[in-house]
């Protein structure tokens, strides 16, 4: 009698632990993030707020290219990441408050610097068209406007980068990252190889 149960002893036994580890495996596979939707989403207000020690807040765009090529690194720090990491989408209008004033920036920084006259630039005095294309501290842009005024747009932000709280928040573009250590501010990353090295990347 016992010889004849022992090998349904066995198969039943191997069979329970397959059953366990395909279980495990499920489970596991669901846990796991595929996508930058599954992350959990929190509003910006909300950057603060979280109740881990430590954790980073990613603020994105479903259009933004830039977000899109940091995607699979973002996915697999949320899967295998120290901490956790939460998403603030920037297109959600309850977020809009977040953004930093750029019409504002615009309206105080940018030049008039000549005009079209007959198809041709005509220069303001003392201006050289070169000392904005060399600019190295800033980002200069060269339009014309409907008055055909020749404006320098200037596309440098100036925005607060050691927020220390929600309402300081001044996101100039996407990606940025906002890293938080026990409640209080700790690191500041605004672009691909920026937030890629916050990854630890």
């Amino acid at each position: 009698m016992k010889k004849k149960n022992r090998p349904t002893i066995i198969f039943s036994t191997i069979a329970v632990i397959v059953i366990i580890c395909f279980a495990a495996i499920w489970w596991l596979n669901s846990k796991s993030i595929n996508a930058i939707e599954d992350i959990k989403k929190i509003n910006a207000s909300a950057t603060f707020d979280q109740q881990d020690e430590e954790y980073i807040v990613y603020f994105w765009q479903a259009t933004c290219t830039y977000c899109k090529q940091i995607e699979s690194e973002v996915i697999d720090f949320s899967n295998n990441g120290d901490i956790p990491i939460y998403i603030v989408d920037m297109q959600d209008e309850k977020n809009e408050s977040s953004w930093y004033d750029w019409e504002a920036h615009h309206k105080k920084y940018d030049k008039v610097i000549g005009k079209m006259e007959d198809g041709k630039e005509v220069w303001n005095e003392g201006i050289n068209i070169e000392d904005f294309q060399t600019d190295k501290n800033i980002a200069w842009g060269i339009v014309v406007n409907e008055e055909n005024q020749i404006i320098a747009t200037h596309n440098t932000a100036y925005g607060n980068e050691t927020p220390e709280s929600a309402e300081q928040i001044e996101i100039t573009g996407t990606p940025t990252m906002i890293k938080i250590k026990k409640g209080k501010f700790d690191e500041y990353a605004v672009g691909v190889d920026e937030t890629l090295e916050i990854l630890g990347e």
